[in-house]
């Protein structure tokens, strides 16, 4: 769905203007990109890989801006190499040739400044984060496009509901309850359901790899009337 196609969509829902006295569209348009925002930090449905160039000695770096959140770091080392322990602080096991030492992953201060195991020498390591996308801003625009998101066909729909959310609420709109019905259906009563929650799990479905089931065999007994008192 365009992004004009999503802005008809909730000023026709909602009964809005789109006259030249007084045009709601641009309020509409500014929800619908909060929207992409919103779902793409709360679900973390779609991330991308930065590059992060560090320098020996430093251990603390600034983030830039279009990084929302971070879901996983990467070092470059070798899996084979990586433990899967952890002590009672937290902190990672990591195994490196004739030697064994305790390091934390990483840790982020905030929302910008983040901390990594001092480097030794120069480097690079991989952030896979959630990216802020651009905003849209023609008709034809798409939030499945990589510069808009990418966020995947089938979860567009929310990004409606939070603008019909929002602008229920501007509009007072009786029908949607001052947005109250949009919101639950967009969070759930609890902020922590409705469709966010499935998006979520949807997420972690299609990125969970799950064991083969084990299918057993057993032979077949003799009737009762066989058996020996």
């Amino acid at each position: 769905m365009t992004f004009g196609e999503m802005k008809d969509e909730v000023v026709a829902t909602l009964g809005l203007q789109e006259i030249a006295a007084f045009n709601e569209g641009p309020l509409v348009e500014r929800y619908l990109n909060r929207g992409v925002i919103d779902l793409l930090s709360r679900t973390r449905c779609v991330v991308r890989c930065i590059h992060l160039q560090t320098s020996p000695g430093i251990d603390t770096y600034t983030l830039d801006h279009k990084i929302m959140s971070i879901v996983e770091i990467e070092d470059g080392a070798p899996r084979a190499r990586r433990s899967q322990s952890r002590d009672n602080d937290g902190y990672i096991g990591v195994v490196y040739p004739g030697d064994y030492r305790w390091t934390r992953g990483f840790t982020l201060i905030r929302s910008d400044i983040l901390r990594i195991p001092t480097p030794n020498y120069s480097g690079e390591i991989d952030i896979w984060a959630v990216v802020r996308p651009n905003p849209m801003v023609d008709i034809n625009d798409d939030p499945g496009d990589e510069s808009f998101g990418a966020i995947p066909d089938e979860y567009q729909d929310a990004i409606l509901l939070y603008a019909l959310w929002k602008a229920s609420d501007y509009a007072d709109d009786q029908t949607g309850q001052q947005g109250e019905r949009y919101r639950i259906q967009y969070e759930g009563q609890d902020t922590r359901g409705g469709r966010l929650r499935e998006i979520r799990l949807l997420v972690n479905k299609r990125g969970t790899a799950k064991a083969p089931g084990m299918r057993g065999r057993t032979r077949s007994v003799n009737p009762r009337a066989s058996w020996v008192g």
